[in-house]
């Protein structure tokens, strides 16, 4: 799952996934990565439900 985090205020910028990101930047990390100490955690991304496929049968 993915968290959705922003960099703390007096932080340094942050580099993941290849791109950098500034104080105040907000983007999506993964869960083992939330816990750096330049990350303030705004809330956990839920993965879309699959949706059912099933049809009842009509009369």
């Amino acid at each position: 799952m993915k968290t959705l985090v922003r960099v703390k205020k007096g932080s340094f910028p942050v580099r993941y996934n290849n791109e950098k990101y500034n104080v105040g930047d907000e983007f999506e990390v993964l869960n083992e990565h939330a816990n750096h100490s330049s990350f303030e955690i705004l809330g956990e991304i839920e993965p879309p439900k699959k949706r059912s496929t099933k049809t009842t049968p009509t009369e």
